[in-house]
């Protein structure tokens, strides 16, 4: 996975691609709770790799921010799945794997601490996905 694609993995969880205006609201919420586009990539990295090196407040509320910005909250600042349905951009098992996780993450009741643990538990779930895909692949 090149730099860009691994600093914009949680972001792409939730868009499917990048448009301007995505990067825009990137560099907002980078801004807004101080972070730097290289620690944004450290942290996504880390996020994917399970380590706890991804667990600063900063990356938190970037990710509240982030699907905020896109209106993929609801007015409780909850997951809002038909958001995801909407913009047609998840396949009906991704959207499975965001109910578990925005279900699993139910009582978080802290924005940052939410978003950060929806979007990383969908973005674990798809890689165990890929992987399992690319596995089947393998063996035909």
């Amino acid at each position: 996975m090149n730099s860009l694609n691994i600093g914009f993995f949680l972001t792409l969880l939730f868009v499917g691609s990048i448009y301007s205006e995505d990067i825009a609201k990137h560099v907002q919420c980078l801004e807004k709770n101080n972070l730097s586009q290289e620690e944004f990539v450290t942290m996504a990295k880390a996020a994917i790799a399970e380590s706890n090196e991804s667990d600063d407040e900063r990356m938190k509320c970037y990710t509240h921010c982030i699907l905020e910005s896109w209106g993929h909250l609801d007015e409780n600042g909850k997951l809002d799945l038909s958001t995801l349905r909407e913009k047609d951009r998840m396949t009906e098992e991704d959207i499975e794997m965001a109910k578990k996780c925005k279900n699993d993450n139910e009582s978080v009741e802290e924005k940052c601490e939410y978003s950060y643990q929806v979007s990383t538990c969908i973005a674990k779930a798809m890689k165990r996905k890929d992987i399992e895909q690319a596995e089947k692949a393998e063996r035909k």
